[in-house]
């Protein structure tokens, strides 16, 4: 069992760079998840408040589907065309986001 501890740790702290290495399915799966259990226990009562609880919550996820879709949106372009992909992303994923805290936690504007 002695022998096992170093590759155990080894382990432990590669866990985050393996982490960041998921598929992107699995990750909007993840983000998706995280984002049902952040708004169904929020405690708030305003929906731009639960967003902001919320995306504190998931952000791990929220960041790594971000990275994944600013990628994929911007790939084969360059300068203000790469930009502007980028920035269409990142406001889809924005408006997603609030609109499933919105639908999870049943609150409204």
């Amino acid at each position: 069992m002695k022998s096992l501890l170093p590759f155990f740790a080894v382990l432990a702290l590669a866990a985050p760079a393996v982490a960041d290495d998921i598929p992107a399915d699995l990750a909007e799966s993840r983000l998706r998840g995280c984002l049902l259990a952040g708004a169904s226990g929020t405690g708030q009562t305003q929906l731009e408040a639960a967003v902001i609880q919320v995306r504190a919550y998931c952000g791990a996820q929220i960041r790594r589907v971000k990275d994944q879709r600013v990628k994929a949106a911007a790939e084969g372009l360059s300068g203000n065309d790469a930009e502007a992909a980028k920035t269409r992303a990142i406001r889809a994923l924005n408006t997603e986001i609030a609109q499933a805290v919105a639908n999870f936690s049943g609150l409204t504007q």
